[in-house]
């Protein structure tokens, strides 16, 4: 017989046990004999791909598990150093979208990388994941470990400034921030050196007793070598202090740069050193490196962006934007400063005006129901994208994820703006598309808005889920087509006219990330710029095709023009043409390309070999790639800026710096710009990569006029005329006429001015014409005047009625400069047979001792019109 004692214990065990079983019961008894998920497939580095150090897209396919009812509850992700085997960085028990896909901002760094936030450059490294099931038993609710072996890529460094002379004439230009000349004070013997690495001088600065500077320039140097600038103390009392500076010298044929130079103070006996790099940025140095370090910027472009091609320049058209995603242009902006010109979607939920001055307004804001304060990179990478201007009315439309409180998650919708001012700001909103239980999630979102033909394009990302892609059940993973009040277009390829669903808004299909895209004038198709895991995507759409993405990157290789392989992140595409105002300024060769911006890696500082940058496509007239991407414009700075939203505007291409560039504290501060390229660089005016003032300078380039713009340049702008086909400006000329045409069926004028120059001054001239021609011209006194006067009808005439009422002062004397004017006046009854005829005019003058023709000048031609 027990005892009471071991009959409580018995009873204690058997109450316990009965409440397991209630447990068990009330859990679905899903942990007795439950199977752990599949070991997870990673999509998301590729085995042994090169991937960016300071962004690692990390993704695994869908979630599988050999038990029907297990869901997804939560990953395990590791990052390990390949050699040692050590982890350096953790996401654990990952709930949500990172269960599978994941940034590097969504983890914590450990180990020996403990305290970073990215990875080293050119190292490898073991990505770990597992997923866990929501069964509840400890002993089997894990997968296996899946892994995957990557590298990451070298980082991509600035390109040292090589000389191997400067030229003498013209000479160095050392300039303030004021555009005024620097000299060293007098009473220093501080200096300025630029020089190779190991102090082979090519050019040197001193403090001169005369204005200016006194310069030193040895003969070139036996090859082209690293630049350096080495500013020297001197070693006399007292400092010299300096604020920035730029210093423009130039190398052989004119190719000037300009090296920008920080802010110093220059102390007795002290040496500042700064490496030099191709675009004229300079970096912290020491005269003990022998070759250049770009380490640490001294200081940079104040827009860290170059054009490869001649002739273009960036310029900053507005800033202290946070996070700017996309552009839209007011297809016919006000001619006021103050009239809106654009706007730009803010992705955490402000759309800005900006005005034809740059002002910065805001036209709407708090459009987010929920603050997106997750990891960035990661999942604070969401809200508002798209952006579309309506044409007629000016309603701005804009895509965005709301958070739907019953589904615990985003949904994506459209919502139409309404302004009463113009423009400037939002006066009313109207959701026009709700795609209720179409959550998504960062980056895989409703992006890329536009209005072609009265109708609203809007791409939709897969949020993760990449079975809803092909799915003509789900909005997601398409392009899709409705009218501006949301309702589908009844021409789609699946409408079929029942009860409304997704189906009947789906224009194209099976696309995985569709940041990008537009409609092209030259053959009316729609392309799109698309991301995938590892490899990208340039497309054109064809209406009702799917794109076929799976899950893997071969599948991203369906029906492309082009595929990033590795990834670059293009974001967004647009076109120069005739359709976006008139081609942007953009010279006629470039009608009809493509233009995209690569984002590269997510929030990285300097340049990128895979990203930063916008590349130029080429297509035929069939939308075939006949080249490209080629680097268009690209990164070359020290910060954390990258191109992201892009358009076609009325002065230029458009495009947004997604991140502050420098002094910042972190991915999503305020400080994103919108930038311009535009076709023009007033320093360079005929494009082809020489400044203009060296060219004049030195003889390549003439500049008759004096006016500092190449001769070839006012002819080709219509500043200047060359009515006599000479090559020059007719204001260069002895004589200029102020028109080449004239009607008989008035009173006609043509002035001239004759400028026969000082030597001249006081001479006797005549203006005389031709109506035979002005070749091969009549020889007197051993000078050729350019006119066939022998027999001239008009030549007679413009003598014995010189000094006329319709010849006015032709015949006179040249006053002190040389000059004079005159002026023919056709007469209201001129003959209708003169109609076709054309005139041609010269001045000569004599020799005052001997009476001799002295000079004879250019003619110049005269039409008469009907």
């Amino acid at each position: 017989m027990s005892s009471p004692h071991r009959r409580r214990a018995s009873a204690a065990i058997l109450t316990a046990l009965a409440h397991l079983a209630i447990l068990s019961h009330a859990s679905g008894l899903r942990a007795q004999g439950n199977s752990p998920p599949n070991t997870p497939t990673i999509s998301e580095p590729v085995a042994l791909s090169r991937v960016s150090a300071f962004d690692v897209h990390m993704e695994t396919l869908a979630f599988a598990d050999p038990d029907p009812n297990d869901r997804h509850a939560a990953s395990d992700w590791e990052l390990w150093t390949a050699n040692p085997a050590l982890r350096i960085w953790s996401a654990l028990a990952v709930t949500g979208g990172d269960r599978v896909h994941i940034h590097l901002a969504d983890g914590r760094f450990e180990g020996s990388h403990a305290g970073r936030t990215f990875l080293n450059p050119s190292t490898r490294y073991r990505l770990r994941v597992r997923h866990q099931d929501d069964s509840g038993d400890p002993q089997s609710s894990w997968s296996a470990w899946a892994t995957v072996l990557f590298d990451t890529a070298a980082l991509d460094q600035a390109t040292a400034l090589e000389l191997d002379d400067v030229v003498a004439s013209p000479l160095p230009i050392w300039t303030d921030p004021n555009g005024l000349e620097v000299e060293l004070p007098a009473t220093s013997d501080a200096s300025l050196r630029l020089e190779s690495p190991t102090a082979q001088l090519l050019l040197r600065l001193d403090a001169s007793p005369s204005p200016g500077n006194a310069i030193t320039n040895p003969p070139a140097l036996a090859t082209h070598e690293p630049v350096r600038v080495v500013l020297h103390g001197g070693s006399r009392p007292g400092f010299v202090p300096l604020p920035e500076t730029n210093l423009t010298v130039l190398g052989r044929g004119c190719h000037a740069v300009t090296i920008r130079l920080p802010a110093a103070t220059l102390f007795p006996g002290a040496t500042l050193v700064y490496w030099v790099s191709l675009e004229g940025q300079t970096y912290v140095g020491n005269l003990a490196q022998t070759s250049p370090s770009f380490a640490t910027p001294a200081r940079g472009l104040a827009a860290p962006w170059v054009v490869r091609d001649a002739g273009y320049v960036v310029e900053v058209v507005a800033q202290d934007l946070r996070m700017p995603v996309n552009l839209a242009f007011v297809p016919r902006p006000g001619p006021l400063p103050g009239d809106p010109k654009l706007y730009v979607t803010e992705l955490y939920g402000t759309i800005r005006t900006i005005t034809n001055d740059g002002t910065v307004l805001t036209y709407a804001t708090g459009l987010l129901n929920y603050t997106p304060n997750g990891a960035f990179p990661g999942a604070g990478e969401q809200g508002l994208t798209g952006i579309a201007v309506d044409p007629v009315s000016g309603d701005v439309f804009a895509s965005m994820l709301r958070y739907n409180a019953s589904l615990a998650a985003n949904d994506p919708r459209i919502v139409r703006f309404h302004s009463t001012d113009g423009g400037r700001t939002a006066g009313s909103q109207q959701t026009i598309l709700q795609m209720t239980g179409e959550s998504q999630g960062q980056s895989h979102q409703i992006s890329c808005l536009e209005i072609v033909n009265g109708e609203l394009h809007c791409h939709m990302g897969d949020g993760f889920v990449t079975a809803t892609a092909r799915s003509l059940a789900s909005y997601r993973g398409k392009i899709l087509r409705m009218n501006l009040d949301g309702s589908p277009v009844a021409s789609n390829p699946f409408h079929d006219g029942g009860v409304r669903d997704a189906r009947d808004y789906v224009y194209a299909y099976g696309v995985r990330n569709p940041f990008g895209g537009a409609w092209r004038e030259a053959d009316g198709f729609r392309y799109v710029v698309e991301n995938g895991p590892s490899i990208d995507r340039f497309a054109r759409i064809v209406p009702g095709r799917d794109y076929l993405w799976n899950g893997s990157d071969s599948s991203m290789l369906n029906h492309a023009l082009y595929n990033w392989n590795p990834a670059r992140g293009p974001v967004n595409l647009a076109f120069v043409q005739d359709a976006s105002f008139g081609g942007s300024g953009f010279p006629v060769a470039k009608r009809g390309h493509a233009f995209v911006t690569e984002s590269g890696p997510t929030y990285a500082p300097g340049r990128q070999a895979l990203g930063k940058r916008i590349t130029e496509f080429v297509l035929d007239a069939a939308g075939n790639r006949v080249s490209g991407p080629t680097p268009f414009v690209e990164y070359v700075g020290d910060g954390y800026a990258t191109a992201v939203g892009l358009a076609a505007g009325p002065d230029g291409l458009y495009f947004t710096e997604f991140y502050r560039d420098r002094n910042t504290t972190g991915p999503t501060a305020t400080g994103g710009r919108v930038l311009r390229v535009r076709y023009g660089d007033r320093g360079d005016c005929n494009a082809n990569g020489e400044a203009d003032w060296c060219e004049i300078a030195s003889g390549a380039a003439a500049d008759c006029n004096g006016n500092g713009v190449l001769d070839a340049c006012d002819l080709a702008s219509g500043h200047s005329h060359d009515f006599d086909g000479n090559g020059r400006p007719d204001e260069c000329d002895a004589l200029a006429a102020s028109t080449a045409e004239l009607s008989i069926s008035g009173a006609g004028r043509v002035d001239f001015a004759l400028e026969a120059g000082s030597g001249a001054a006081g001479a006797a001239y005549a203006l005389v014409g031709s109506i035979s021609g002005s070749s091969p011209g009549t020889p007197i006194d051993g000078i050729v005047l350019p006119l066939n006067i022998v027999g001239d009808p008009w030549f007679w005439l413009t003598v014995v009625a010189a000094n006329s009422s319709n010849l006015q002062g032709n015949f006179g004397v040249l006053d002190a400069r040389g000059s004079s004017r005159a002026a023919l006046v056709l007469p209201n009854n001129a003959p209708a047979s003169i109609a076709g005829a054309t005139l041609h005019h010269a001045f000569v003058t004599l020799d005052q001792g001997s009476a001799r023709l002295a000079f004879a000048s250019n003619a110049v031609p005269l039409r008469l019109l009907p």
